[in-house]
């Protein structure tokens, strides 16, 4: 189980310092992730081609009473990449909201 970091723990770093970290870290960071984002977008697309529909649709629905394994085991891995989709999608959200407030901090010293 991952340990939480306590942001608190940093609080002898100089604001600057902290700036400058945070700013290089996701520069570095936001590359991975859109990559992770775009890889999820193409495996959430397929799904939706081969069952002209989409992931709400088929939960509102469910399978049908027919559905071969193949469907369930697809089922679960749309699932899984619509999750990464949304929560990629959330971070790197963050990830460009810390961009923009680091370059801001950085524009004012």
């Amino acid at each position: 189980m991952e340990e939480m970091v306590n942001v608190m723990d940093f609080a002898e770093l100089p604001a600057q310092e902290m700036i400058s970290i945070l700013r290089q870290g996701s520069v570095l960071r936001l590359p991975y992730l859109e990559e992770r984002l775009r890889h999820a977008q193409e495996h959430v697309r397929r799904f939706e081609a081969v069952y002209a529909m989409t992931l709400e649709e088929l939960r509102a629905e469910g399978l049908p009473e027919d559905a071969d394994y193949q469907a369930h085991e697809d089922f679960i891995e749309w699932e899984y990449w619509h999750d990464v989709l949304r929560e990629t999608g959330t971070i790197i959200k963050n990830v460009r909201t810390i961009l923009t407030k680091t370059e801001e901090a950085s524009v004012l010293r």
